[in-house]
C-alpha cells in the first residue's frame, strides 16, 4: 500500500451529491467529475498509462449530446426517429462510463500497489455495477477508514 496521497487528492465530495448534480444535470456532471479525477490519475502517474485526453473528451461530447437528444425527445412526437437516436447515445456513454470506471481502477490499484486480498482494493464486479459512483465511493471509504485508524482511541 504506497502511493496513498492519490486516494487524498481523489476526494472530490460525497457519493450522494455526485448521484444529485449527475440526476440533475442528465449525467454531464458525470463527465466533468471523470476529467477531473482522470487529470488527478494521470498527474500521479505520468508515463504510458495515463487515461487518454481524448478519451475524456469524447465523453464530455457524448455527454452533451445525450442531453441534447434528451431535451429534443420531449419536444417531438411519438415515433419520431430521435428517439432510437436519444436511446443508441445513452447506451454509448454508459459504455463510455464503464471503461473509463476500469480504466481508473486499474489505474488505482497498480499505482497504490493495492492487491486483490486488499479491503481498500477496487473490485471489477462493483465497478462494472455502479462505475464512477463506486469509484466514488469507494475514495471517500479507504480515506474514512484511514482517518479513524489515524485518530487515537479515547481512554
Amino acid at each position: 500500500m504506497n502511493n496513498m496521497d492519490l486516494i487524498e487528492k481523489l476526494k472530490s465530495q460525497s457519493t450522494w451529491k455526485l448521484i444529485g448534480l449527475g440526476i440533475i444535470t442528465y449525467g454531464v456532471y458525470f463527465a466533468y467529475y471523470i476529467q477531473s479525477q482522470s487529470k488527478v490519475i494521470n498527474s500521479a502517474i505520468n508515463n504510458d498509462s495515463n487515461i487518454s485526453p481524448g478519451f475524456i473528451s469524447s465523453i464530455l461530447v457524448m455527454s452533451y449530446a445525450s442531453l441534447a437528444m434528451f431535451i429534443a425527445y420531449l419536444f417531438v412526437e411519438e415515433g419520431h426517429p430521435i428517439e432510437g437516436i436519444s436511446g443508441l447515445v445513452d447506451i454509448i456513454v454508459g459504455i463510455m462510463l464503464i471503461v473509463w470506471g476500469f480504466k481508473a481502477r486499474n489505474r488505482v490499484n497498480a499505482y497504490c500497489e493495492l492487491s486483490t486480498k486488499s479491503d481498500i482494493w477496487f473490485h471489477g464486479l462493483w465497478t462494472f455495477l455502479f462505475t464512477l459512483l463506486y469509484f466514488n465511493y469507494k475514495v471517500n471509504c479507504i480515506l474514512e477508514n484511514n482517518v479513524e485508524q489515524a485518530a487515537p482511541a479515547d481512554s
